[in-house]
């Protein structure tokens, strides 16, 4: 199993910490938030014993393989009220017998599509909530036997996201699905698993700023934050695969959105080589035939020197060229992704962007909120940032952090975001052929 060295939990971390439980201190000055305190005591102690949460779904599913199309069902937070989304996807089982280094426009589709719904299975872990389990029933759509779910529990409440606000628990939420595939033209069988992150979620969000200093970089340089959700994934791998016959080979993938596509590439980069957080390779899932990651939105999650070569060449960033997020943490501090980044086209006032918006309007119910102009307030906004702040080491100075919120003050956010969200990316998937694409 993977284990954090405890140099990372430094001082900044202890800086953090204390400053937190003195905000804490304060906010429990009255009897109103007193009252809140308990229910937070109480909550804590059904994480504990395992109670008092929502039940994992059980949905049958059909045996389906080789090639087909699938609807996928689920729910957007910025679509028409009451507007189901659904998104026809193409599978093909021999996807998991060619060759992981060749992008694939097809699979990073799925990916796009099964990110969004890893967002919407929050809602069914919601006490009294009557939303669909969309993971379950986007797998059983896919032909997948089995779906795991389970970390969604304690993890999807607002009274779990103000825990993990106070405990600076790292957590992820992810689901993991597998299915056995059978090559058409060998007929080579291996046992596929699909895991797909939860992007940032409630508190999560905190997680963002865990991010680990280029400068003294010891062991991967990996982005704080990131690895440990990953860490967490990589145990419950690890155990996964003591349970599987040794003789099935295996296939794994790996996406997700935003924070959740920067655990993705972790993950790959794991089982291509790369050092984790215990100084070794992740044995579940090094022992992979075969091993490929789709992120959509990946933010910078590394000051890895060798994050460009070619040994990570099955890690594929799906990227919009607007989207503020994939500029996060700034390069000019040494930032930057595992694998090759696939740009998506500038958003603009030709065709091809008008089918973009088509498809966005037609599964969201509203109007695209993407403009032409976003791409330069994005770029324009992180420019501001490293001429106020030039390394993460000043962001965290007694200075650092007002001379970040000042670059930051007159941005606006809501605008800058729409490029980000999951649909904005699905819609110019669904416009786009690899044609329209560049991969650097």
């Amino acid at each position: 199993m993977l284990r954090l060295p405890h140099r990372r939990r430094g001082r900044r971390g202890r800086a953090r910490g204390a400053l937190l439980v003195l905000l804490v201190t304060v906010a429990l000055a009255d009897s109103a938030t007193l009252a809140g305190a308990a229910v937070l005591h109480a909550r804590h102690l059904e994480r504990v014993s395992g109670t008092n949460a929502v039940t994992a779904p059980s949905v049958t599913s059909e045996r389906r393989t080789g090639a087909f199309t699938a609807t996928i069902d689920y729910a957007s937070l910025f679509s028409a009220e009451g507007h189901q989304v659904s998104s026809k996807v193409a599978w093909d089982d021999d996807w998991f017998f060619q060759d992981p280094t060749s992008y694939n426009h097809e699979l990073a589709h799925a990916c796009a599509v099964l990110s969004a719904v890893a967002n919407a299975e929050s809602a069914y872990y919601q006490q009294g909530s009557t939303s669909p389990a969309y993971a379950e029933h986007a797998f059983a759509e896919l032909g997948f036997e089995e779906v795991s779910t389970t970390s969604y529990r304690y993890r999807s409440e607002v009274v779990d996201e103000v825990l993990g606000l106070l405990d600076g628990t790292d957590v992820v939420a992810y689901t993991v699905a597998t299915k056995h595939v059978r090559s058409s033209v060998t007929g080579e069988e291996r046992l596929l698993t699909v895991v797909v992150v939860r992007g940032s979620y409630g508190s999560e969000w905190l997680s963002n700023a865990k991010i680990e200093d280029a400068s003294d970089e010891a062991g991967s340089g990996d982005h704080l934050g990131f690895t440990l959700a990953a860490e967490e994934i990589v145990a419950d791998l690890e155990a996964r695969a003591a349970e599987t016959d040794p003789g099935v080979g295996r296939a794994y993938l790996f996406c997700g959105h935003s924070r959740g596509a920067a655990v993705a590439t972790l993950l790959a980069s794991y089982a291509d080589g790369a050092v984790g957080p215990s100084g070794t390779r992740a044995d579940a899932i090094a022992s992979a035939d075969s091993v490929c990651a789709y992120g959509l939105a990946t933010p910078n999650c590394t000051s890895a020197t060798d994050a460009r070569t070619a040994r990570y060449d099955n890690i594929f960033n799906v990227l919009n060229p607007s989207d503020v997020v994939t500029m996060l943490p700034p390069a000019a501090w040494g930032y930057g992704r595992y694998g090759r980044d696939v740009w998506l086209p500038q958003t603009g006032d030709d065709a091809l962007s008008d089918a973009m918006r088509a498809s966005y309007e037609a599964s969201m119910g509203v109007e695209c909120p993407v403009r032409a102009e976003d791409r330069a307030q994005a770029e324009g906004l992180v420019k501001d940032v490293t001429a106020a702040v030039g390394s993460l080491e000043e962001l965290f100075s007694p200075g650092g952090l007002l001379a970040f919120a000042q670059a930051c003050v007159s941005a606006d956010v809501p605008q800058l975001l729409a490029s980000h969200y999951p649909n904005s990316y699905i819609a110019w998937l669904d416009a786009a052929v690899p044609e329209d694409l560049a991969i650097s």
